[in-house]
């Protein structure tokens, strides 16, 4: 049973240093989404990453994206300045989460 254990541990933290690995890469997504106003694209690629980063055990950027979908969704069909101010306040939580969790390799 151990062994089975050690294998299901071992996986689990293969998929999630291969989540991590593309972080930056769904960070840059965002913000050229939002970049060229994309906001439904925007808050479909928030809504991903808030499912798979609580998936793969990253709260903060979870949270950080359900900041970001909900606060455009509030804002459909286009958020004001006030809401684009506070998505780029919780894209900067979730791109140092990631951050972090890419140094420490997690």
């Amino acid at each position: 049973m151990r062994d089975a254990r050690d294998e299901f541990e071992t996986l689990l933290a293969a998929a999630r240093a291969e989540f991590a690995s593309r972080l930056e890469g769904k960070m840059r997504e965002l913000q050229e989404l939002s970049d060229r106003g994309a906001w439904t694209e925007v808050r479909r690629a928030a809504h991903k990453l808030r499912g798979s980063a609580g998936t793969y055990g990253f709260p903060k950027i979870g949270e950080a994206a359900a900041v970001m979908e909900e606060l455009l969704i509030e804002a459909e069909p286009s958020p004001d300045d006030d809401a684009k101010s506070r998505f780029a306040a919780a894209l900067a939580t979730a791109r140092t989460a990631s951050e972090a969790a890419v140094r420490e390799g997690t």
